[in-house]
């Protein structure tokens, strides 16, 4: 009895498998695509490689990933268990004498799985690809060799800065170009020079220049003294402000930061942690959940195909209404105790609501019209 249950407990896992791959491949890519292409402009202004944007866009690949994994492995276990319902293999499966109940064991094992797989992601993967995610972004945004040097215009990268380059070449080579400088109150300083390169090795960005002069203007005395270089490194003090240490959201914080209270927050910031945290320690259950309330309501319903299928289709409409309602009191809630409570049964609605839906399942499915 334990080898056959055995062969088929395996048997509906890989089952469950085969639609999961696909669904999340093509599910996530789609999504993907999507949040990718609004860093398009990244290649196209910035003058980022290939490799590096599409290494930048794949920092957030996890957390798209766990957000979808509940809907995934809800659509997987119902495309697998009702295939398995329509092909007459559940109905062969009971009459070799296992349950409906053991039958559900594989879904469970499978959902516990994929729980465990959400929380790795959630607590480890995401939080530091997503800091490594915010932080290039914040450095294209401050980093001087990155950003902003357009060919035949002026510009101005930071306050009191403005650039002029006639040519820039894909190796970070410059030429003609000009920089004119304004950030002493007493000394306008203007740079022409023939040649330049980009230089990002300090923490500072720099560009350094070749075979030009320096014109420093005196704005008490009104003079301006010349001064001819074979090489000049000009670098950019970015104000104080600018280069403090960027303050961590809380999409690429660690569990333990999320909910350890900070004084020095303020409430709105306070309420935004504990949102993620909750959030993050939810989203295993919410697998979990979903993964038996789509196997209950295949295996313990009507065998009949047709009111399976209305069954689904209900069950279906119904799961995404609770997960935009999930995701709407996550976001709302104030963290109390009795806030954190009713948020937390919202979570149960995902097996009740199954149950429910079995109880009557004559007087809802025979009067709806699909």
């Amino acid at each position: 009895m334990f080898f056959r249950y055995y062969t088929i407990f395996k048997y509906l896992f890989l089952d469950i498998l085969k639609p999961f791959f696909i669904i999340s491949l093509v599910l996530t890519g789609i999504v993907w695509l999507s949040r990718s292409l609004n860093y398009i402009e990244l290649i196209i202004n910035k003058g980022l490689s290939l490799p590096v944007y599409f290494w930048f866009v794949s920092l957030i690949a996890p957390k798209i990933l766990a957000i979808l994994l509940p809907l995934i492995s809800f659509a997987s276990i119902c495309y697998s268990y009702n295939k398995l319902r329509a092909d007459s293999e559940i109905i062969a499966m009971q009459a070799a004498g296992i349950s409906k109940t053991l039958l559900m064991l594989p879904a469970l094992f499978f959902g516990l799985c994929i729980a465990f797989l959400v929380f790795i992601i959630e607590a480890h993967i995401s939080p530091k690809n997503y800091k490594k995610f915010k932080s290039f972004q914040s450095d294209l945004r401050n980093n001087f060799v990155l950003t902003s040097l357009q060919e035949g215009e002026f510009h101005s990268p930071y306050p009191n800065i403005t650039v002029y380059v006639d040519k820039v070449y894909k190796d970070g080579k410059l030429s003609n170009l000009l920089i004119h400088d304004t950030r002493n109150k007493e000394l306008d300083s203007t740079i022409i020079a023939k040649e330049g390169t980009l230089s990002n090795l300090s923490e500072q960005p720099h560009i350094i220049v070749y075979n030009g002069s320096r014109f420093l203007y005196n704005k008490k005395t009104f003079q301006t003294n010349i001064i001819n270089f074979d090489k000049y490194e000009f670098e950019i003090d970015i104000e104080k402000k600018n280069k403090g240490i960027r303050f961590k959201q809380a999409e690429e914080r660690s569990l333990k930061e999320l909910f350890s209270q900070n004084k020095n927050y303020t409430k709105q910031i306070s309420k935004e942690f504990l949102a993620e945290g909750h959030r993050r320690v939810s989203s295993p259950f919410l697998v979990i959940f979903m993964s038996l309330a789509a196997a209950f309501t295949i295996l313990f319903g009507s065998s009949k195909q047709s009111n399976t299928t209305k069954r689904i289709s209900l069950l279906s409409a119904i799961v995404v209404s609770l997960q935009a309602v999930y995701i709407i009191v996550i976001n709302t809630i104030n963290f109390s105790l009795i806030n954190i409570l009713i948020f937390y049964s919202v979570l149960g609605l995902f097996i009740t609501i199954p149950i429910l839906l079995i109880e009557y399942e004559k007087k809802f499915i025979n009067t709806l019209k699909f």
